[in-house]
């Protein structure tokens, strides 16, 4: 049973759009799918990791050494905002078609993934408020594992099934067409969250 709240608590957090979901949105309609499902599996392993976190208890160690939050928080901002003006500077340009067997980026794809979702500390309070709601106060080896497991399955299906998506000729179609206010769009969302995470470390 609380493998099932938890499951609907992380489901119903993940759907809603944020980095991740503008990161495997261009991945996906910019780059070969083997690149969008690399992402899609380096977003899924720190959202594994954040989860193994909560469950072992690292927001008490968070809450006791704040500046290690905080310089988290400040990297991740940080390279948020590299990627915003990479975006925007590269809006003009024209799109190279890339080839669906090319295989040098898949590195440096899943490496943006780890990035993007490490850069998104916050989310390891959205999972300890989902297990402080859903899991009992000693979780058995067996249930602290599955919960692992869960959120891992749960990222790689929704974010690979949207990577799959748009990855069809249709949608990469139309991005070229409006790809210009897309990665500008893109981009201006990325700097705004990257910015909000540093605004709320100088309050």
């Amino acid at each position: 049973m609380e493998l099932l709240a938890i499951a609907a608590l992380y489901f119903s957090g993940v759907v809603l759009p944020g980095p991740n979901f503008v990161a495997t949105l261009h991945r996906a309609v910019t780059r070969p799918r083997s690149e969008a499902l690399a992402l899609v599996a380096g977003i899924a392993l720190v959202n594994m990791l954040w989860a193994l976190a909560a469950v072992g208890g690292v927001v008490a160690l968070f809450a006791a050494a704040p500046w290690l939050f905080m310089t988290i928080k400040l990297l991740g901002a940080a390279y948020l905002l590299w990627l915003a003006i990479g975006l925007w500077r590269g809006a003009g340009a024209p799109l190279a078609p890339a080839s669906p067997s090319a295989r040098a980026g898949l590195g440096a794809a899943f490496r943006s993934g780890v990035l993007i979702n490490l850069g998104n500390a916050k989310a390891l309070i959205f999972f300890a408020s989902i297990f402080a709601a859903a899991m009992p106060a000693a979780p058995s080896f067996w249930l602290a594992a599955g919960i692992v497991l869960i959120v891992g399955a749960i990222a790689c299906l929704w974010y690979g099934g949207l990577a799959l998506l748009l990855s069809f000729g249709g949608a990469a179609t139309a991005y070229r067409r409006a790809k210009p206010w897309i990665d500008r769009l893109c981009g201006l969302f990325l700097a705004g969250f990257g910015a909000r995470l540093v605004a709320q470390e100088l309050r």
